[in-house]
């Protein structure tokens, strides 16, 4: 009946008030208080959707009513009072009447909704939105639950960021004290600017205000700042955050096997950034993926690793690599450079395999002269009888079958 109303009344048609005082006359059937409210509540919204200026008195007179019903019969009045107020975008009207609400998580819910509404209706020229802003951040100052306030705050961020006031939204994150909201904005902003090549202006920034509230607020985000600004491409300021983060190594580990699968191309310049300790360890972790994944589009961070790592465990991994590829030639030189009589002795017996796997017996022979571990040398040979004799059999065998028609 409401809105069949509005429609008369959006067409200037006289009969409105009368579809209108018939909705009202059907409130007076209801016997219980609270849907009189509510009902009330429908016709306002009509009303108001009608642009008939009477719709707002009549919110005001069901506010006023609600306020003598218990708390929780109140509150919940005002919440579809505020809805409705969203709804026809009188974000003002609905901040008013968010003051009633005595729960406070409903409250800063409420108070959530009525910002975002506020962020939408951001429009026009910057120095206009600006203006609106302070509207913004009165109602920050009323949201005081987390993580509500920390939602509300990035949202806020998001809206400076695309009217181009960067250094405010930097300065905004400080203001965060949830760790995961926290977390997001940074990545969000770091994404925001990275997307318009103003990532390395601002980055030093980004990150020392990061830092600075993770340890005001003593939230450890420091690790997390590690992984967001290696995944962004930004390597100086991920290894600057690895600087000041307890369990390094363990972090370095994350971040290379992230990299690895999802940005293989920062890798390689990862690598050559960091410190010949921390490049070990990392290239440790990089070998046993590509080992997994033996690919050629891993061949340069091969390379480099085998060129520039000294650790012998890192090089036998190369190895492995290598023939995975079958590039015989690049893991057998990587091999004779080894110093470490056991390494070696399991590099060779690598590339025996490999040799013997081709059919190749006689290099293999000749290559297991060479390994020194005696251990490994007499199984390395036990399997090349093996596979001698397996193909003695087999020639027996064609050679009776060839006999015997």
């Amino acid at each position: 009946m409401q809105e069949s109303g509005q429609n008369l009344a959006q067409a200037k048609n006289p009969l409105y008030e009368k579809s209108f005082k018939k909705a009202f006359d059907a409130v007076g059937e209801i016997d219980n208080p609270v849907e009189i409210l509510r009902a009330f509540l429908a016709i306002a919204f009509y009303l108001g959707k009608a642009n008939v200026k009477s719709s707002k008195k009549v919110f005001r007179q069901v506010a006023k009513d609600a306020t003598k019903f218990p708390k929780n019969v109140r509150d919940e009045l005002f919440k579809e009072i505020i809805s409705y107020m969203l709804q026809l975008n009188e974000v003002d009207e609905a901040f008013y009447y968010a003051n009633y609400v005595s729960n406070e998580k409903l409250k800063n819910e409420l108070l959530v909704e009525i910002l975002k509404k506020h962020l939408e209706n951001l429009v026009g020229k910057k120095i206009q939105v600006l203006y609106r802003m302070k509207k913004i951040d009165l109602i920050l100052e009323h949201i005081t639950k987390e993580p509500y306030k920390s939602y509300a705050i990035a949202e806020v961020i998001k809206a400076y960021l695309k009217i181009g006031e960067y250094d405010k939204a930097i300065l905004m994150i400080g203001e965060l004290k949830n760790k995961y909201w926290l977390k997001q904005t940074v990545k969000e902003v770091l994404f925001y600017l990275k997307h318009r090549n103003l990532d390395k202006k601002y980055a030093d920034r980004l990150l020392n205000a990061a830092i600075e509230v993770s340890g005001q607020f003593n939230i450890d985000i420091k690790e997390d700042l590690a992984v967001i600004f290696a995944v962004n491409g930004d390597i100086n300021h991920s290894i600057a955050a690895l600087k000041v983060i307890k369990n390094r190594e363990q972090k370095l580990v994350e971040i290379m096997e992230i990299l690895i699968q999802r940005r293989p191309e920062i890798v390689l310049p990862y690598l050559q950034a960091l410190s010949p300790k921390d490049a070990e360890n990392a290239s440790k972790v990089i070998m046993n993926y590509l080992i997994d994944n033996p690919r050629e589009e891993y061949i340069d961070i091969a390379k480099y690793i085998s060129e520039n790592i000294e650790s012998e465990h890192v090089l036998v991994k190369a190895v492995q690599y290598y023939l995975k590829l079958g590039k015989m030639m690049d893991a057998a030189r990587i091999a004779s450079g080894l110093r470490d009589r056991r390494l070696k002795s399991l590099a060779l017996g690598d590339i025996a395999h490999y040799l013997l796997k081709n059919n190749q017996i006689g290099d293999a022979i000749d290559l297991v002269m060479h390994v020194e571990d005696s251990h490994l040398s007499s199984l390395l040979i036990s399997e090349i009888l093996v596979k001698v004799v397996d193909q003695e059999l087999r020639k027996t065998s064609r050679g009776m079958n060839n006999v015997n028609p």
